[in-house]
Order: structure tokens, then sequence, then C-alpha cells
């Protein structure tokens, strides 16, 4: 079993690939500056935006009906028709990357041979998840008879579906992301506060770093 060194969810990478990519809002703004990024590696609070809050109370509406009146009902009940019969919400999956990098996070349901992620979006163009790192979750899911990830989207007007096989998805991309990601936390170390993203290698660790094997878990 080998030593975890770093332990990254899905959103801090994607915020990581954002700086790295100085990716730009509408009005011209870096999405994530050198800062942000650094606040959002060592966790410092800050209030929802209001459209982050709006997907956090879909959600809740969707799969437990609390508030739900406060959004279109065809369109929660269209999106309820595309959740399997049976499943799970909230549930905690990792992976083991590249020998020493962990990913980790909760997938919103779960259920048959099916992760379903729901998202809420002001505006969609197709495909908007295709280099998603929460598609990342399949390497973890898998061994447990997971076969696909699902995109239940909708910008409140339609609805959407995104579909990523663990057969036919391309790794590669998010994995070599995570690999820069660890680079900048060494380069950055004595920035970083919240050492649950960050431990100190061992002479073990040093040794098994640079393999390719995958270790997963569902718990």
């Amino acid at each position: 079993m080998p030593e975890i060194r770093y332990r990254i969810y899905p959103t801090l990478l994607n915020s990581f690939l954002y700086y790295e990519q100085q990716i730009q809002s509408a009005d011209g703004s870096v999405l994530v500056a050198f800062q942000d990024l650094i606040d959002r590696i060592n966790r410092v609070k800050k209030p929802a935006t209001v459209a982050q809050q709006r997907g956090i109370d879909f959600e809740s509406a969707l799969l437990t009906g609390e508030g739900e009146e406060v959004f279109p009902q065809p369109i929660l009940s269209e999106m309820r028709r595309k959740l399997p019969p049976k499943y799970r919400t909230q549930v905690y999956v990792k992976a083991v990357v590249r020998g020493d990098i962990e990913v980790y996070g909760l997938v919103d349901v779960l259920g048959g041979n099916r992760a379903i992620d729901i998202k809420t979006t002001a505006r969609y163009e197709a495909p908007k998840f295709a280099f998603n790192p929460q598609n990342l979750y399949l390497l973890g899911l898998h061994p447990w008879g997971v076969e696909q990830l699902d995109y239940l989207i909708t910008d409140f007007n339609g609805v959407y579906v995104e579909t990523y096989r663990y057969d036919t998805y391309d790794f590669e991309p998010l994995l070599s992301g995570l690999e820069r990601f660890a680079g900048f936390l060494e380069t950055n170390q004595p920035l970083i506060t919240d050492k649950r993203v960050l431990k100190m290698p061992t002479e073990k660790t040093r040794r098994k770093r640079g393999t390719d094997g995958i270790q997963t878990s569902l718990f």
C-alpha cells in the first residue's frame, strides 16, 4: 500500500487547472489568481456565491424535496425521471493514482452501475464536463461495478445529460494535471497551512514516487 503524499479533491484540481490556464470571466478578469488558489488549498472560508447557493438548494430540493417549491416543477420532475430507481446519495469515493496521490470526494448519487453528479449552470453548451476532474471518480468506482458517470444538468430551462464511461474515457490529461498540481504544492509548500492536502515525504514515499499503479476504495 503506497504512502499517501497528496490528498486532492476534484474541485481543488479544477481550481488549479483554471489558474494554470488563466481562464477568464466574461469581464476579462482571471477566475482563479494565485492567491485565490492558495486560499482554496488552505480552505479559507468564503461565503457561497448566489449561483453556488442556488445549486446547493436545487440539489437538496431534487433529492429530498426540501424547498422544491421555489424551483420549476417540470425541471424537477424530468430530472427525477432520469435518476436510478434505487440509489444512495453523497457516497464517499477515493482512488490512489501515480503511487502517492489520493483523489477523493463525494458522489451525489450512486445507483446500479451509474454514478450521477447534479449540476446547475447559467448557460449550457455541450460537452461542458468532458475534462471535469470529477471524472476521476470512475477510477475509484469501477472496481465496485460502476461503469459510467452521468452529469445531470439543468440551466432551469432544460435538462441535459453527459455520460462518461470508464472503458472509453481518456484519464491521462487529468492524471497529468494531478502531477503538475503536486509540483505546485511542493513549490509553494511554505504557503500551505492546511496540511490535509500535503504530507511530508518519508524515504518510503520517495522510493515509490513515479509508479503508475492505481489502488481504489469505495469507503
